[in-house]
């Protein structure tokens, strides 16, 4: 990747926000065997239930400032505290509205299947975390993604602290909402301790919260559909079937979740370069993105599939078995996350936010007829193949309107290869499965990995540059 503002390399703070992102996501699944270890299966559903249709509304709040403060700084750093002030009132006024929504929206749904307590906790969790976006964002508009990673595994951490805490005296649902909510305002802290020293006040810029606002609308918008994208199937699934159902779900859809944060990370530290003009030629730090995601997306899937049951037994106990199907057909579809993550920043940083809106909308419309005709059909496994056709219809929409709208090359050859190196390698998978799971898994890998090299889609110089990138962002190195 090329050199980030400020002359710092983007190569070595996005491996560090990587870094630190796996960090703080290994963390989250932490806090997620807690709560499933503590809970059961039927009480976890109802926990689930609670974030998740908290979560439903959980980009209401962002209404797409942060990427408006994101793309204020990197096109004029000192604005920076002139803009995070106008943020934090628009946030706040926002979150206050959750507040209300959220547990008006519960008491109008036909089925009630937790307290509305419990929803009253979760939307707290969100009103309150959503004041830590304007912060990280100030950090993404100087291209610190180091300095953000800091931010993350501090909020992390002590969420972890919090979850056990309520773990070892409670252990019950109202509990761990809570605690939720308590860890939500220490990663406000975090944020704003680390951000501090890039608040410049020397700009001549003023902001306001009604003209913040209006900019922000259609990423906004767009985030605020894919939100409800993300999280239709668990509301759905606490509607038509049962708690079980919607806790084996919870934890199948806790890793990939995980791998879908990664992609997006790494798809997202592109956007400032994009913006920037001028936006003739495709800049490299974009196709060396795209084709990372690429590569490593079937990879990432081969081993979330293989390692499917064993993984879930591992983590969450032999009730959650069941649910190792579920996180297959997830993994797949994290996979094709991967695939139009960076198609979708492409657009929405060259101006086509609109019509990628127009994308999300119709992915909603496609996830929740599929949501609704699966479901009765297959519960969880209906929801995650619903979820999976949507991903596809995505990226297969995304990759049209980037070749054609923006005039980005399309890499034919590059994409076949790597879809018959998919099939090779799940083919070297299903036939080494008498083996064993980490053996047959082992296997796939290898075999996608040998199609890679033998047809010079993955170089030598690649992996030495990604090993550079990793000694710099451990050391904290400034070389670009």
């Amino acid at each position: 990747m090329t050199a980030a503002a400020n002359g710092v390399s983007l190569g070595r703070v996005t491996t560090a926000l990587l870094i630190g992102r796996a960090l703080s996501y290994g963390l989250a699944l932490i806090n997620s065997i807690i709560v499933a270890r503590a809970l059961g299966a039927a009480r976890m559903g109802e926990y689930a239930y609670a974030m998740g249709l908290a979560g439903f509304f959980g980009l209401v709040p962002h209404m797409g400032i942060s990427t408006i403060v994101t793309r204020a700084v990197a096109l004029d750093s000192t604005d920076a505290k002139a803009v995070l002030k106008a943020a934090l009132r628009a946030q706040s006024l926002l979150a206050g509205g959750v507040l209300i929504i959220i547990p008006a929206f519960a008491a109008a749904l036909p089925v009630q299947p937790v307290p509305l307590v419990y929803i009253g906790l979760a939307a707290t969790q969100l009103s309150v975390g959503a004041l830590s976006w304007p912060y990280l964002a100030i950090l993404g508009g100087h291209a610190r993604y180091d300095k953000m990673a800091i931010s993350e595994v501090i909020a992390a951490a002590f969420t972890t602290v919090v979850l056990l805490a309520v773990a070892l005296t409670r252990a019950d649902v109202p509990g761990f909402l809570a605690a939720q909510a308590v860890a939500a305002g220490g990663a406000v802290l975090a944020a704003r301790w680390v951000s501090r020293p890039f608040l410049r006040d020397c700009g001549t810029r003023t902001f306001s919260v009604k003209g913040l606002i209006q900019q922000a609308a259609p990423f906004g918008a767009t985030a605020a559909v894919r939100g409800l994208y993300t999280r239709l199937d668990t509301i759905l699934l606490g509607q038509m079937s049962s708690t079980m159902a919607l806790g084996l779900y919870n934890v199948a859809y806790k890793p990939t979740t995980i791998a879908v944060s990664l992609g997006s990370t790494v798809a997202g530290t592109l956007f400032p370069v994009l913006a920037r003009p001028p936006h003739e030629a495709v800049p490299p730090s974009y196709t060396r993105g795209a084709r990372t995601l690429g590569v490593a997306a079937p990879a990432m899937a081969l081993a979330l599939c293989g390692l499917a049951e064993p993984l879930l037994v591992l983590l969450y106990g032999e009730q959650f078995r069941a649910a190792a199907p579920i996180l297959m057909v997830l993994a797949l579809s994290a996979a094709a996350h991967w695939f139009y993550a960076p198609l979708g920043v492409a657009l929405l940083a060259r101006g086509r936010e609109r019509i990628w809106l127009r994308v999300m909308i119709g992915a909603l419309v496609l996830n929740a007829v599929g949501n609704l005709w699966a479901i009765p059909r297959w519960g969880a496994l209906g929801a995650a193949g619903a979820t999976l056709a949507s991903e596809l219809a995505i990226f297969l929409l995304g990759l049209t309107l980037v070749w054609r709208l923006l005039a980005f090359p399309v890499p034919l050859r590059s994409g076949l290869v790597v879809l018959a190196a998919a099939g090779v390698g799940w083919a070297a998978l299903n036939h080494a499965e008498m083996y064993g799971a980490l053996p047959a898994t082992a296997a796939g890998l290898v075999a996608y990995g040998a199609v890679l090299v033998t047809f010079r889609i993955v170089r030598k110089d690649d992996v030495v540059i990604a090993g550079g990138w990793v000694r710099d962002a451990v050391a904290g190195g400034e070389r670009s």
